[in-house]
């Protein structure tokens, strides 16, 4: 059966509608291949791999490269409304940060942020983001790394056309890490509590700006 494109309706879908703002953070029960806005089948996976292990692919509405999601990572969503419109990189330094925070208070060592919207421990990627912009809204969305081997990636997807100056050509089981691969055994529902608890924070100062999360 050949490797087709299937709309996207992961449900962090309705986050991208006109007006819809609020968080969303979820567990994939499945294995599934999200590309980027630009990317494509043909560019961007082992299509031969892809089609025997019957992994569906879908195409996100915001940029960056090709993810994976699957029953090992952690989802979530931020879409929030700005009534002066912000760039790109500073709702991805916001996130960015209180994620950080939150992993730091766990006690996860060596976190940084590299390249535009990468979280790493040390050299190495465990948080991958992208965004859209929805008239006066950002919709900031992410996959964590908790503990998926990084071989799945190289199983299935091709090396990226564009990556950051920091991967510096390593493949994908160079580059990527998890979380359970440094050493931590948090559970998908302890790192989904912080992740509620500090994004949450997030959507109460857009509350205060006069914004209604929805």
């Amino acid at each position: 059966m050949a490797v087709t494109l299937s709309d996207y309706d992961l449900p962090d879908a309705f986050l991208f509608s006109k007006g819809t703002t609020g968080i969303l953070v979820w567990q994939p029960q499945e294995t599934i291949i999200v590309l980027g806005q630009s990317n494509t089948i043909e560019t961007s996976i082992h299509k031969e791999e892809v089609e025997a292990d019957d992994i569906r692919v879908t195409k996100r509405p915001s940029g960056g490269e090709t993810v994976i999601l699957t029953p090992s990572t952690i989802a979530f969503t931020v879409a929030r409304q700005f009534p002066v419109m912000i760039q790109f990189r500073e709702f991805f330094g916001m996130v960015n940060s209180v994620v950080i925070e939150g992993l730091d208070e766990m006690g996860v060592a060596g976190l940084g942020s590299k390249g535009i919207s990468d979280i790493t421990i040390g050299n190495r990627k465990i948080l991958g983001s992208s965004m859209r912009k929805v008239g006066n809204k950002l919709v900031y969305h992410a996959v964590l790394n908790l503990a998926e081997n990084p071989s799945m990636f190289s199983k299935y997807l091709c090396h990226p056309r564009r990556e950051p100056d920091y991967r510096a050509g390593r493949n994908h089981d160079e580059f990527v890490t998890s979380i359970a691969n440094e050493g931590y055994g948090f559970t998908p529902g302890e790192v989904m509590a912080m992740l509620n608890r500090r994004l949450s924070g997030l959507m109460i100062t857009q509350q205060a700006d006069g914004h209604t999360a929805g």
